[in-house]
């Protein structure tokens, strides 16, 4: 089972998040998330989420470490199966 979860890809698009100003940011394409991620745009207590069914979760929530790799894992979504 642990396998098909690293299989799983994330979502390639639909992604948004809050910005410091509380207003809803996207949705963005996951490309602009792992660019933003890998310079450090994106604090663990950023509100966060993948699909617009989703509630905002803290990104810290959605890609807890050291078991995930931030949009290179399916994310851990806020009362889904993973």
């Amino acid at each position: 089972q642990q396998q098909q979860q690293q299989q799983k890809q994330p979502p390639a698009e639909g992604w948004q998040y809050v910005d410091p100003k509380g207003n809803i940011q996207g949705p963005f394409k996951l490309s602009d998330m792992k660019q933003w991620y890998k310079m450090g745009y994106f604090r663990p207590d950023l509100k966060m989420r993948c699909c617009k069914e989703d509630a905002f979760t803290d990104f810290s929530s959605l890609y807890p470490r050291p078991q995930t790799l931030p949009f290179e894992s399916y994310p851990k979504r806020p009362g889904k199966p993973t």
